[in-house]
């Protein structure tokens, strides 16, 4: 009878053990297999647009920002830069730059859509 109830104990306690192990996992963000963070595009931030001056050359800009990774195919006087960050299938962040250049390849203006980052 002793060894019953050693036995029943040691069940009791590894199966109190592994559950109360699960009781810090949070459910609604968790995902199995993990899935890692996807980040897609041109990461621009803040620091970098405020470089940008009008006037500044195709080269220039390129320095500050880097070459975008969409260009328009009939007119190469606008760069659009577009980011997305997607964390468990869901998009997370997005942003879109679109730099815009006058007939002589100089910065003429910056619009964006979408929070860009502070670092």
């Amino acid at each position: 009878m002793n060894y019953f109830l050693k036995r029943w104990f040691w069940i009791v306690f590894i199966f109190s053990f592994l559950l109360s192990s699960c009781s810090g996992v949070n459910f609604t963000e968790w995902r199995f297999p993990y899935m890692y963070p996807v980040q897609q595009g041109n990461y621009i931030t803040k620091q970098q647009i405020a470089l940008l001056k009008v006037g500044m050359a195709k080269d220039q800009v390129a320095s500050q920002v880097g070459t975008p990774i969409t260009s328009f195919m009939f007119e190469s006087s606008s760069w659009q830069y577009v980011y997305q960050q997607y964390k468990n299938d869901t998009l997370d962040n997005s942003y879109i730059v679109n730099i815009n250049f006058d007939a002589g390849d100089k910065l003429y203006s910056v619009e964006s859509a979408g929070e860009v980052f502070l670092k």
